[in-house]
């Protein structure tokens, strides 16, 4: 399926979406390219939108290319192949040096039904 931009991919990702209107829902995004989609798509179904923060790891060599990413709570998930050729020391360097502290109470999700990601 091929988008105009973002915004179209919303629309018509809410389309297919679109039995949960209604439904008690929430709309979690990625920051950057997943907010526009995730704005489009909360507004159709009449859904909040929220977000989920991460923090990328970048590779030594080329740190625009992700290698790991650390979400809110601390956990950390990477490309395995490539996080064999990195030093594991300057790794969890990195982890260390990111601090999240996660913006909602763990009750918050049960006031959904439905966690659209």
């Amino acid at each position: 399926m091929r988008f105009k931009d973002r915004k179209d991919a919303g629309l018509r990702l809410a389309e297919m979406l679109y039995k949960y209107k209604g439904s008690n829902t929430v709309i979690y995004a990625l920051p950057r390219g997943g907010v526009i989609l995730g704005l489009e798509i909360g507004k159709i179904l009449n859904a909040p939108l929220d977000l989920i923060i991460t923090r990328k790891i970048g590779h030594p060599d080329n740190p625009e290319y992700a290698v790991c990413a650390i979400t809110e709570d601390g956990e950390l998930f990477c490309n395995e192949s490539e996080r064999a050729t990195l030093n594991e020391k300057r790794l969890m360097e990195q982890v260390e040096k990111v601090k999240f502290y996660p913006k909602h109470n763990p009750e918050f999700l049960f006031l959904y039904h439905y966690l659209i990601l």
